[in-house]
């Protein structure tokens, strides 16, 4: 009986989808609303020089939801650049998700995940340890952009 059950219960929920231009239009204010915290916890860093931030539009398509544009944020301080890097709004586990990574490094250390409806907000998960996530504020968020900044540093790297 439990499959009938679930057949059922999903069928009867059918008609309770996002549509995609909502999911869209969702995910892109959920983007920009990120983008802004950002900004401001980053604000005496912008105000001073040392860090420069650019919002650029990227091409994204879902099966979901189809083509849309959404902006992406690099994040740069010297010769240095960090990408935060929506890569979709229909994954598992979430309402979307965010590759934040040093560019030239290759994968991402950490990822950005907006938090399941259940719990609205942003996440920060690192990547070598998926089970364990951190709400997002001002505080975590810097660890991460330092712990990006100074990963590949040579003089910084506890394995050398």
């Amino acid at each position: 009986m439990a499959l009938k059950e679930t057949i059922q219960r999903l069928r009867d929920a059918g008609g309770d989808r996002e549509e995609p231009a909502a999911l869209v239009t969702r995910w892109q204010g959920a983007v920009s609303g990120l983008y802004d915290a950002i900004a401001a916890w980053l604000k005496p860093f912008v105000d001073d020089g040392g860090i420069i931030l650019e919002r650029r539009l990227k091409p994204m398509h879902e099966a979901a939801t189809g083509a849309y544009e959404i902006e992406r944020l690099d994040i740069e301080v010297g010769t240095e650049t960090v990408r935060l890097d929506p890569m979709g709004t229909v994954v598992i586990g979430a309402r979307g998700r965010i590759d934040m990574s040093r560019l030239g490094s290759g994968d991402p250390l950490f990822q950005v995940l907006a938090g399941p409806a259940e719990q609205p907000g942003w996440s920060i998960v690192q990547p070598s340890a998926r089970s364990r996530s951190t709400p997002l504020t001002k505080e975590s968020f810097e660890t991460a952009l330092d712990a990006l900044l100074t990963a590949y540093d040579l003089g910084t790297d506890p394995r050398l």
